[in-house]
C-alpha cells in the first residue's frame, strides 16, 4: 500500500513539475517577444555594394568601403542584420560623380537612395563616412562571335535547312585592351545527341578561351533552337549556259541540259522550280587541250540543304 502512496505522489510532483516549466516557457518567450518589439537606436556597419556600374569600368577599391548606419529599429530587425553582415546597394551610375581621378559618393547626393533601401519602420539617423572615394580603371570592351561545338546526328530523313546559330551570335567580353586583342572567339560546351528527328531548343554555357581573371564574359549561356525537318531528295533538269563567248565565235555545245538533284525539307519541296537553279560555263576557261567545258551551278534557292550536278563536262565546238 505504501508503495502505490508513493507512485502517487511522484505523479503529482512529476505534474507540478511540467505545468511549472510549462509556465516558466511561456513566461520567457512572452518577454523575448517584448524585449523583440521594443525599438533600439544602434549603430551597424553595412558592405557597399555597387550597382549599376558601366561595362568598361572597374572598380578597384569596392570591396573594402563600409558606411556605418546609426538606426532606429525594432529587435526583431536588429536580429537580422546580427545574424547575417548587412549590406546596402549604392547606384554607380547615378549617385557617384568623377572629381579628378577619383569617383565620389557624397552622402548629400546619396542619402535618398541608401534610406529607401529600408522599411518604414527603420530610421535612418547618420551615415558615416560621409564621403567615399571609388579608384576606377577603364576596361576595352569588344563584342566576339560565339563558336557552338555540336556533335549532332539525325535519323534518317532528318536534318535541318540551316546552319545552326546561337542566340545571341556573338557576346560582350571586357578586360584590359591588350588581352582582348588575343581572343577571337567565346566557344560553348559540346552538345552532343543522336537519332534527332524532331525540334529542340536547349542552352549551352560558354567556355572562356581565358583563365585570366581580368577578362570578365558579359554572357554566361547561349540558346540554340534546332529546327529539324523532315527531308526529301529531288531532281530536275537545267538549261546550261555559256557565258563570256566573243562576238565573233560560235560555239556548239552537248548536253544543252544538265541534271541536278537537290536535298531539301519535306516542307519546301513543292515551292522549289527550274528558275531556282542556273547551271553556266565559262567559255573563258576553255583550254586546246580539251574539248569541253565544266558547269558550274552558280544559282541556286537558299531552301535547298545540298545540290549536285549529275554531268561534270559539257563538250563544245568552236566555229569561226
Amino acid at each position: 500500500m505504501s508503495v502505490v502512496i508513493s507512485k502517487l505522489k511522484n505523479v503529482v510532483k512529476s505534474r507540478r513539475l511540467n505545468v511549472f516549466l510549462i509556465f516558466f516557457l511561456l513566461a520567457f518567450f512572452i518577454l523575448v517577444l517584448a524585449r523583440l518589439s521594443a525599438s533600439y537606436t544602434n549603430t551597424v556597419d553595412f558592405k557597399v555594394v555597387l550597382k549599376n556600374i558601366p561595362d568598361e569600368m572597374i572598380v578597384l577599391n569596392d570591396s573594402t568601403n563600409t558606411l556605418k548606419l546609426t538606426m532606429t529599429a525594432d529587435g526583431f530587425e536588429w536580429m537580422r542584420y546580427y545574424l547575417k553582415t548587412p549590406s546596402v546597394g549604392i547606384d554607380f551610375n547615378n549617385e557617384v560623380k568623377k572629381a579628378d581621378s577619383l569617383y565620389v559618393w557624397s552622402l548629400s547626393r546619396g542619402f535618398a537612395g541608401i534610406n529607401n533601401q529600408f522599411n518604414k519602420d527603420v530610421v535612418v539617423k547618420t551615415i558615416n563616412p560621409d564621403t567615399l572615394f571609388f579608384k576606377v580603371d577603364i576596361n576595352a570592351v569588344k563584342m566576339v562571335p560565339v563558336k557552338p561545338n555540336f556533335n549532332i546526328s539525325y535519323s534518317l530523313g532528318y536534318n535541318v535547312l540551316n546552319t545552326i546559330v546561337t542566340v545571341p551570335d556573338s557576346v560582350k567580353i571586357i578586360g584590359p585592351e591588350s588581352l582582348l586583342l588575343k581572343i577571337d572567339k567565346i566557344e560553348t560546351e559540346v552538345l552532343s545527341r543522336k537519332e534527332v528527328y524532331k525540334p529542340f531548343s536547349t542552352q549551352l554555357s560558354l567556355i572562356s578561351e581565358t583563365k585570366n581573371s581580368q577578362i570578365k564574359v558579359k554572357t554566361k549561356a547561349v540558346t540554340v533552337n534546332v529546327k529539324v525537318e523532315k527531308f526529301t531528295e529531288g531532281t530536275l533538269s537545267l538549261p546550261v549556259n555559256i557565258i563570256n563567248v566573243p562576238k565573233n565565235v560560235k560555239v556548239n555545245y552537248f548536253p544543252k541540259t544538265i541534271n541536278l538533284s537537290y536535298y531539301t525539307s519535306l516542307e519546301n519541296y513543292n515551292t522549289i522550280d527550274v528558275n531556282d537553279f542556273e547551271v553556266v560555263c565559262d567559255f573563258n576557261e576553255h583550254n586546246n587541250k580539251y574539248s569541253y567545258l565544266t558547269p558550274k551551278l552558280v544559282k541556286a534557292p537558299t531552301t535547298i540543304k545540298t545540290s549536285r550536278l549529275h554531268e561534270q563536262k559539257i563538250e563544245y565546238i568552236i566555229s569561226e
